[in-house]
């Protein structure tokens, strides 16, 4: 595997050279998880995730991202190391076992590929077909792209604060409301201060013969920034599913800033509404000069793209006080703590934790370090009261 990523870094900057196109590492990062796995050992588990785009065109825009993503570096190593093997009279346990094992050893694929032509029969608006991961709707992360606003996405996401992914599955975390995976067009018009976007695809977070269709709209002026969507896909029931959501920052200048993030991921409406459908992240920061406090409470949905969560009611609250800044040269340290509540767990739904943390950036390099610790329920295992986690990320 590791001689087909070479191979396939340099069929890509050769294609990218002979047809005048732009090759780069947008994402390259390195996080390291340690924690107390359930024979009760103490394990470290780095997860790799690699982006390489390819993009060009004078009269139109092509992209080409192809990515390796593996939750589990240790396993991959393992798995490469070691020829997957059966015994002539294989058991039940052999085969998930063999499974395990090529499911470690993949993590290569293909990202987004996507042609977007540009004044669309005369008019400003832009037609993109995409095939792939596409958007993320109200993260805020594109904010700074589009706009050239400040950061202002929580941090609070990701796999750093969710190493395991969600109820299990390590290929899904939480990142904004929604995502648009499939094959489909996107219509937007560009603009300085608003973008509005229109999406119709095979939906692939749930598979071939469902289709959904989003309605998307991206403000940002003055402090304020603002997104919004609405979508829905069908047949997924009798009278189809639909979800909608918006994320809402709002920049003081001095004091500080407030953001939130609600939505409802998905809603039947042949069944009850419920308060569990909610998608709810609220935010306020406060700025004192020398430091930061932000406190933020997290209520998790019962479905989250596409899929059920299995944490509905699951709620998270944290404090974070920091100090410092992050840009180059700069240090930022601080202690988060965080007391969760998980009513689907019959032990540990309670959970309290602090975290020293330090980030800095230095060479371009992002350093992100934080040693969570276990204060209620204290583990059984001393060794399990740590966590501790580093991320390293850059782009090229």
């Amino acid at each position: 595997m590791i001689k087909k990523v070479a191979l396939l870094l340099l069929a890509a900057g050769m294609a990218a050279s002979v047809h005048g196109a732009d090759f780069s590492v947008p994402a390259l990062s390195l996080l390291t998880n340690g924690q107390r796995n359930a024979d009760g050992a103490f394990v470290l588990s780095t997860r790799v995730d690699i982006d390489m785009l390819i993009a060009g065109g004078s009269k139109f825009d092509a992209w080409f991202k192809l990515g390796f993503r593996n939750a589990s570096m240790e396993d991959y190593l393992q798995a490469y190391g070691s020829p997957t093997t059966l015994p002539d009279a294989p058991t039940a346990d052999d085969l998930a076992a063999a499974i395990r094992r090529l499911e470690a050893a993949s993590g290569l694929g293909l990202r987004t590929a996507a042609i977007q032509i540009r004044d669309v029969l005369g008019t400003p608006l832009q037609l993109a077909t995409f095939v792939g991961h596409l958007d993320v709707f109200c993260s805020g992360s594109d904010f700074p792209t589009l706009f050239g606003s400040n950061d202002f996405a929580t941090k609070f996401r990701g796999y750093m604060y969710y190493p395991n992914g969600i109820d299990g599955d390590i290929n899904r975390t939480y990142n904004g409301l929604h995502e648009v995976y499939g094959t489909g067009v996107r219509l937007s018009l560009p603009g300085s201060v608003f973008i509005p976007y229109l999406y119709a695809y095979q939906d692939s977070w749930l598979g071939a013969g469902y289709y959904s269709t989003d309605a998307r709209i991206q403000y940002s002026a003055d402090g304020f920034n603002v997104e919004a969507y609405a979508g829905a896909s069908f047949p997924v029931s009798s009278m189809g599913t639909y979800r909608a959501g918006f994320l809402f920052h709002y920049d003081t200048g001095a004091i500080g800033d407030f953001y939130a993030q609600i939505g409802i991921p998905r809603w039947d409406p042949s069944t009850a509404f419920g308060m569990d459908m909610l998608y709810f992240m609220f935010e306020p920061r406060v700025n004192f000069g020398f430091g930061t406090l932000t406190l933020s409470l997290f209520f998790h949905p019962a479905w989250y793209l596409q899929q059920e969560t299995g944490q509905s009611g699951a709620m998270e609250m944290r404090a974070d006080l920091g100090f410092g800044s992050i840009k180059e040269g700069a240090i930022k340290g601080g202690v988060e703590s965080e007391l969760s509540y998980d009513p689907n767990l019959t032990a540990g739904a309670l959970i309290v934790d602090a975290a020293p943390y330090l980030q800095m950036i230095r060479n371009g390099v992002r350093w992100d370090m934080r040693l969570g610790l276990r204060a209620f329920p204290f583990p059984d295992q001393w060794y399990g009261l740590f966590m501790p986690s580093i991320g390293v990320s850059t782009s090229f």
